[in-house]
């Protein structure tokens, strides 16, 4: 079955997208609604004012009106020179109850015509009313006087100013208001950019790094990111140097089985054709060794030791010093073990992981001595442990090279075939059951390899 593609997501997910398309949806709303209501505000508050304005000059009129007989009476020329002025945009009218015009002032000669106040409806004594009409805003309000005959009748003052000025000082605040809303919308969505840029940067570095992890320039996230970050990029930490510990473990695995299996192989060389029961047992050896490696390869390293492991130091010491006796064969060196005390020598040890210490502590005798390799077991009473001793009448090693030795890869000597992998294992195993390898001085003067293995 095929295998689909991974098809790439387009922008629109970007997070900077997100979130300056949202804010900057978020600003348009507010500053428009803000836009709006600022609008309306100052255009009720100038309407107001106006009205205001209006009101006062129509008490002015009151002021300077005088009853007569059968009507009402106002001088012809008013104290309010814009009155007497024609075109001067401010002008003055009362009707009476019949909606006939008794008196207007001489700056309403220029109106084309009067019709439309005449045809609106009466008000109520005492009541005013402000509206606009043909370019016009006025304030009407009316009055009931008493004529000198002591008839009273009804009266209706209008006021009356060109609409040009109050609409100029609309259009004016308007265009400042959303000019500067306009400007302000847009240093704020360069500000939000910025801001979310700045802000994403830790993002855009821990992508980067994250590049640089996967073309192997780098093993681990390093650099200083935000709290909110933390915890991501220590997992991210952790989480590689599980997979780095995981890919050196299978490597280590792989040279550690390699290791293993030279000395079965070596064996099996020098076997004869005939001799089927030894053969069987060497590839029994062979595939306990690749499933013991492999499952190490699988699990971390062990704190310390399982409870219930019991292993037989003397028949793991009998059964490697039968197989290292046929694989050296040619180099006629003898391997003195101690009396069988099988009874008694047990260890709380994994029985692979014994067979895998001693082995490669006792080939790596027979690799370097000249001709003697010796295994004494001393009982430690005191912290109930065995005490294994393995000498070699070969070389040694020097004081200022043994710590050498236990490093993976590190060999002194380039004569003899090896990784220089083996002490290492060696080592490795019995720190996990809190076992410290000691090197020292043999006294059949070579190198002794020291060890307290926990008694079972």
């Amino acid at each position: 079955m095929p295998v689909k593609p991974i098809r790439r997501l387009s922008g629109h997910f970007s997070l900077r997208r997100r979130l300056l398309v949202s804010a900057s949806l978020v600003l348009l709303l507010f500053l428009g609604f803000t836009g709006v209501a600022l609008d309306r505000a100052f255009e009720r508050s100038l309407v107001s004012g106006q009205a205001e304005r209006l009101f006062l000059r129509v008490l002015n009129l009151l002021a300077e009106s005088e009853p007569t007989e059968d009507s009402l009476w106002l001088p012809r020329y008013l104290a309010e020179e814009r009155y007497n002025s024609p075109e001067s945009g401010l002008m003055a009218l009362v009707l009476n109850e019949d909606r006939d015009i008794v008196w207007r002032s001489l700056s309403s000669d220029w109106l084309d015509s009067t019709d439309w106040m005449q045809r609106q409806a009466a008000i109520a004594p005492g009541q005013e009313q402000y509206g606009e009409q043909s370019g016009l805003v006025y304030e009407r309000y009316a009055v009931i006087w008493e004529t000198d005959a002591g008839n009273e009748q009804l009266f209706e003052y209008w006021v009356l100013e060109d609409a040009s000025p109050l609409y100029r000082s609309l259009r004016t605040f308007r265009n400042q208001l959303w000019g500067g809303l306009v400007t302000v919308t847009f240093a704020l969505l360069i500000s939000l950019w910025l801001v979310a840029r700045w802000g994403l940067m830790p993002l855009r570095t821990l992508a980067l790094n994250l590049q640089q992890i996967r073309a192997g320039n780098k093993s681990r996230l390093e650099g200083r990111y935000p709290d909110e970050l933390r915890p991501l990029t220590d997992n991210l930490n952790r989480l590689l140097a599980a997979e780095q510990g995981q890919r050196d473990r299978y490597r280590q695995a792989m040279a550690d089985l390699a290791h293993s299996l030279k000395t079965p192989l070596a064996v099996m060389r020098t076997l004869n054709p005939g001799d089927e029961s030894e053969l069987n047992e060497q590839v029994r050896r062979m595939d306990q060794i690749i499933r013991y490696q492999l499952q190490r390869a699988v699990t971390e390293a062990r704190s310390g030791p399982v409870l219930g492991q019991r292993s037989s130091l003397s028949q793991a010491l009998n059964r490697l010093g039968s197989a290292l006796g046929k694989a050296f064969l040619a180099d006629d060196k003898v391997l003195d073990l101690p009396e069988d005390d099988a009874a008694s020598w047990q260890v709380a040890m994994d029985n692979n992981d014994l067979l895998e210490v001693l082995g490669n502590l006792l080939e790596n005798g027979f690799k370097y001595s000249r001709s003697v390799i010796s295994v004494t077991v001393e009982e430690d009473e005191e912290n109930g442990s065995w005490i294994v001793n393995i000498d070699d009448d070969g070389p040694g090693i020097p004081s200022e090279n043994r710590q050498q030795v236990l490093t993976r890869g590190k060999r002194l000597d380039t004569l003899q075939p090896g990784q220089g992998i083996g002490l290492s294992i060696v080592n490795d195993i019995l720190a996990s059951y809190d076992v410290i390898l000691e090197i020292d001085d043999s006294p059949l003067g070579g190198a002794r390899f020291r060890m307290n293995l926990p008694k079972a």
